[in-house]
């Protein structure tokens, strides 16, 4: 019987997976999985009410917050003019060689994304980074995935991200192996993104275009911001590696540190008002994210439920991975489902699967966090359901098959690397 019923839900987890990569609303269809995996066991209706929609809409309320101080950090980067500088002043280096052009946007988005956060920052980089790329003749099948996998490469290291998994990931640490293993992560990504660009430049060209769907201010005069204030997308990563400061007050930091550095060009009132501004700003460019991430609350609280458990753990305990080694080649071999809100993404379809592998206790929190990584930036930076992913498919007028057709071999190869890389430092 529990067999069966265990067989079920899964089946009504398949059609969820399905629904969403048809287009479905990933926040309707994940609510009403967590709902029927809850009341399809047999759990009252005060506790599906209580616990699953009540518990779980506010079980990660402080990831939430998290994702606002990340990107209230990232409008302030936008607007001060830091990110556009940081970006111009690199690409006058590169010259007019296409391919270092686009070795060094993605070099210098993935430096960005180390802390900038939600769709509003990517698209305040995006509309200068995307531009200077194509008026190279770099083609926008190119140019799309050497943004994008940038901002993966970037999100190794996020602050936000860290602390959103960190929730969903208890003991996992931002230092020690674990910072390095990200370092190295990262550098794998952004090792990919290059040889992306390198190949398809090589076999492909480069071409010329007669316009570039730009707004027309990005072609105009900008200012350069002081060198000094480069070092903004740093100062959080430092004030939490080196001085163990919370997150959120290294994000004030940031912020702090940034209008100081940019001050000169503005008054007092001018930066209180920016200040504020960016605040404000940073709200529209988290809803859908902060929206799915109370969703996925209710679907682990769920799925965590023992009833669910109960009916789940005898179908998964064959076939999920026991030993660390196992996990490595499960995941390498299986990155792909983290497209498309699958069962690898846990903003997505995957929030069940993690709550089934952490209630097996088959592997260390830890290891298996620094495993999901990859998977996680692979689905942040090429997932067509992923917002600044959508956007950027949008801006370059690239098709989700040419898109992915490019980019996700790399991606893939990416998270099979980290996977044995993840085994070698922490697994064994």
């Amino acid at each position: 019987m529990q067999v069966a019923l265990g067989i079920l839900l899964l089946l009504c987890f398949l059609v969820g997976v399905v629904a969403v990569m048809r287009g479905q609303s990933p926040i309707i269809v994940l609510m009403l999985l967590a709902i029927l995996w809850a009341a399809m066991t047999g759990a009252p209706l005060r506790e599906v009410l209580g616990k699953v929609i009540d518990g779980g809409a506010t079980a990660y309320a402080g990831a939430v917050i998290l994702i606002v101080f990340g990107a209230w950090f990232g409008q302030v980067l936008v607007q001060t003019g830091i990110a556009e500088s940081l970006i111009r002043s690199a690409v006058e280096l590169a010259g007019d060689r296409p391919l270092i052009v686009a070795w060094v946007v993605s070099l210098v988005t993935a430096f960005l994304f180390t802390s900038l956060y939600g769709v509003g920052a990517a698209i305040g980089v995006g509309v200068i980074a995307l531009p200077i790329m194509m008026s190279m003749g770099i083609p926008p099948r190119v140019a799309a995935p050497a943004f994008t996998m940038a901002i993966g490469a970037g999100n190794y290291l996020n602050l936000v991200e860290f602390g959103i998994f960190q929730k969903f990931f208890p003991g996992i640490k931002y230092e020690g192996a674990y910072l390095r293993f990200f370092l190295i992560g990262g550098a794998v990504y952004l090792g990919m993104a290059l040889a992306m660009s390198a190949w398809h430049l090589a076999r492909g060209g480069t071409r010329r275009f007669a316009a570039v769907a730009a707004p027309a201010a990005q072609t105009a005069a900008w200012t350069r911001v002081p060198r000094y204030a480069y070092l903004a997308p740093a100062v959080p990563l430092a004030a939490v590696a080196l001085l163990r400061w919370p997150m959120i007050p290294a994000f004030l930091l940031g912020i702090v540190f940034a209008l100081l550095a940019t001050g000169r060009s503005r008054s007092l009132k001018g930066s209180v008002d920016l200040f504020h501004k960016a605040f404000y700003d940073a709200f529209p460019d988290i809803a859908t994210i902060a929206a799915l991430w109370i969703i996925c609350g209710m679907l682990i609280v769920a799925g965590q439920l023992p009833q669910v458990q109960q009916a789940l753990q005898p179908i998964f305990r064959p076939v999920l991975p026991k030993t660390p080694l196992q996990a490595a080649v499960f995941f390498a071999g299986l990155a792909p489902l983290a497209i498309y809100r699958g069962p690898f993404a846990v903003v997505g379809t995957g929030a069940a699967l993690l709550s089934i592998m952490l209630q097996s206790q088959f592997l260390a929190v830890p290891y298996l966090y620094a495993l999901w990584r990859g998977p996680l930036c692979l689905q942040g930076s090429q997932d067509p359901t992923n917002s600044w992913t959508l956007w950027t498919l949008g801006f370059t007028k690239v098709t989700h098959k040419d898109f992915l057709r490019t980019a996700l071999p790399f991606g893939w190869l990416m998270v099979a690397i980290n996977a044995f890389i993840a085994y070698v430092m922490l697994g064994r």
